[in-house]
């Protein structure tokens, strides 16, 4: 039997369809990505196999005795807890064991040649191992120090640490109780790029089953076994990370799309013969066969494969000054009281796709709004050899208010703009009929993203300065914008955790570390595969030394 089980499941909120006969099944220890654009139904989907969301129509079937955790606020136990006592909640049945067996460890010392106690000691050590009664310290200190947290921190309470602290303190618990299905939404939101990359091995060697939803390419590629496609209202499965689901998924289509052609050229085919010989008396046996054949076939007509239905149309409006030296960053230090990093030299020219990289905390936004002067830089110099014009987005936009209209809202900034250009400016956005009469406060946080790139894009810049642009986006969008941007002509300096994204769009790259930076000639991938082989160096090196001190 299956360990999760889904049939034929429909799910509508009022008028509003999200999907139909959405069918798959997930065995033990498989990993599977449930993928598709803003508002299909993946959270709903989730909340409902954890029974948080109502049924319409179809079967969810789990094992019985499987345990589920679901990633959520709530499951934290008490806000007067400490940080350790939280996590060591996760070990009450193998600390409960250590106890007992402690009591019969000090029962033998007294009486060492008792059979009832060396068989109970046996036993119970046997069950202290396999719930890993040795080592789930080191458990609690593996993860809790991967999410960012301190030894200082162990004893702070719950109610101390901010929201965003308490995800990752939950989703560290959710961790350690490692139960038979994980369910995660978003996991690798508000995390650094060595903290996910550190979690996709986690999960790709966790024990238990897994289901998440994730704009994440990388991270799918590296952790999922399979992918649930939702689009469309309907559900479609692959076997495979997400690399097999791109090459699949094409695959799948040439060959539904050749199979809809043929059989449209045999209804063609079939439709002239009967027009052609019901009349004549000699061949309506013949045409009365044929009238058959198609009735057949017209009641298995296929539909016509659907591409996404999604297209943005960013007209990027920008000189072409690619190779001419735009700005000088000169021992530029940049923080609010200390420096951040060691000073900063770099030459920006006209074209550069720049990332900025790095564990939270470090300064990425920071270095970012220095070098677009919205704060001063505390030493060193930034010169811009010709007046620029300069765009900023920051991974706050989805915090815009407002209770204009869509439409309203661009006609407000660009009031020169008539009415026929701005409802196509915002359809090449993908806000077309009535979407331009939605207020911005009713809009997504994916929306909202969009409608800030917009408004950025009427105007004419030299240099991009986006702040995690592709948060909240769908996969489709964050495709579309990587193009638009991989084409623009002028210069982009980015900060952003979506490594797919980094390796798409920067040939530079700006590496922050604690007081220190980096700078690198090559993307996200180049720069990895550096990494490793200055790690093999390493221990080359580490090895040579230890066999010229042998000789």
């Amino acid at each position: 039997m299956a360990l999760v089980e889904v049939s034929k499941l429909n799910k509508a909120f009022g008028i509003v369809e999200l999907f139909n006969d959405l069918s798959f099944k997930l065995n033990n220890n498989e990993k599977l990505a449930i993928i598709g654009p803003n508002g299909c139904g993946k959270t709903t989907l989730l909340r409902m196999l954890v029974g948080q969301e109502t049924i319409d129509e179809g079967t969810i079937i789990i094992r019985p005795k499987t345990s589920v955790g679901y990633l959520s606020q709530m499951m934290l136990h008490s806000l007067d807890n400490s940080l350790y006592q939280e996590m060591l909640g996760a070990f009450e049945e193998v600390i409960k064991l250590g106890k007992k067996l402690k009591k019969i460890s000090e029962e033998l010392s007294k009486n060492p040649h008792s059979e009832k106690l060396l068989k109970d000691y046996g036993l119970m050590e046997s069950a202290f191992l396999e719930k890993g009664g040795y080592n789930y310290e080191y458990q609690i200190d593996t993860v809790l120090s991967k999410f960012g947290f301190t030894k200082a921190d162990y004893s702070r309470k719950i109610g101390t640490f901010s929201g965003g602290e308490r995800n990752k303190i939950a989703f560290s618990r959710l961790l350690l109780d490692a139960p038979d299905l994980l369910l995660l939404d978003e996991p690798t939101n508000h995390l650094d790029v060595s903290t996910v990359e550190w979690l996709e091995g986690y999960l790709k060697n966790y024990a238990g089953a897994v289901i998440l939803v994730s704009h994440d390419r990388y991270f799918i590629d590296a952790t999922c076994s399979a992918v649930l496609e939702i689009n469309n209202k309907q559900a479609e499965y692959y076997p495979g990370n997400y690399s097999f689901y791109l090459q699949e998924k094409v695959l799948r289509y040439e060959q539904r799309l050749k199979a809809y052609n043929l059989q449209q050229k045999e209804i063609e085919h079939l439709t002239m013969l009967i027009k052609k010989f019901k009349p004549k008396p000699s061949k309506v046996a013949f045409a009365k066969d044929k009238e058959k054949k198609l009735a057949r076939i017209l009641d298995n007509k296929l539909e016509a494969p659907k591409k996404s239905s999604k297209s943005v149309r960013l007209d990027f409006q920008v000189r072409d000054t690619r190779k001419q030296r735009q700005m000088t960053l000169s021992a530029l230090e940049f923080g609010y009281e200390k420096p951040l990093a060691a000073p900063l030299d770099l030459a920006i020219f006209g074209g550069d796709k720049i990332g900025i990289i790095g564990e939270n905390g470090v300064g990425k936004t920071t270095l970012l709004k220095t070098i677009g002067k919205k704060l001063e830089p505390l030493a060193g110099s930034i010169r811009a050899h010709r007046e620029l014009a300069i765009g900023y987005i920051d991974q706050n936009q989805i915090q815009l208010t407002s209770e204009a209209t869509l439409f309203d809202y661009l006609h407000d900034q660009y009031p020169l703009l008539s009415n026929f250009e701005i409802r196509s400016h915002l359809a090449s956005f993908l806000f077309s009929g009535d979407d331009v009469f939605k207020t911005v406060n009713q809009l997504s946080g994916g929306e909202k993203v969009r409608l800030s790139f917009a408004s950025l894009l009427l105007k004419k810049y030299d240099l991009l300065l986006l702040d995690e642009p592709t948060n909240h986006m769908d996969i489709e969008t964050r495709k579309i914008l990587e193009s638009a941007l991989v084409e623009y002509l002028g210069t982009i300096i980015f900060v952003s955790h979506d490594r797919y994204f980094i390796d798409e769009l920067a040939k530079k790259l700006i590496i922050l570390k604690r007081k220190d930076i980096q700078l690198f000639e090559g993307d996200y991938s180049e720069y990895q595969s550096s990494l490793e082989n200055a790690e093999v160096e390493s221990v080359v090196t580490a090895k040579t030394k230890r066999l010229v001190q042998k000789e």
